[in-house]
C-alpha cells in the first residue's frame, strides 16, 4: 500500500540552513534514502528512489523561488 513518507533526516539537514543548491541536493538524497521501495510492475526499487530524490529537489527549489518571490 502507497503511504506518504516524512523525510526527517532530510528535514534535519535543512533547518537552520542557508538555502543553496548544494544542501537540497543533500536533503534530496537523505529523502530517496529513507525510502524503502520495491520493483513491481510500476518500476525497480532504483528508479522509485530516483524519481523520489527528483521530486524532492524540485520541491526545495519551488520552495526557494517562491519564498523569493514573495520576500
Amino acid at each position: 500500500a502507497y503511504k506518504p513518507l516524512r523525510a526527517v533526516d532530510a528535514e534535519r539537514a535543512l533547518l537552520g540552513q542557508q538555502p543553496s543548491e548544494e544542501l537540497f541536493r543533500h536533503a534530496a538524497e537523505l529523502a530517496a534514502q529513507a525510502t524503502d521501495p520495491v520493483s513491481d510492475l510500476r518500476g525497480a526499487a532504483d528508479y522509485k528512489r530516483a524519481v523520489a530524490r527528483t521530486m524532492t529537489l524540485r520541491a526545495l527549489r519551488r520552495a526557494l523561488e517562491r519564498a523569493q518571490a514573495n520576500a
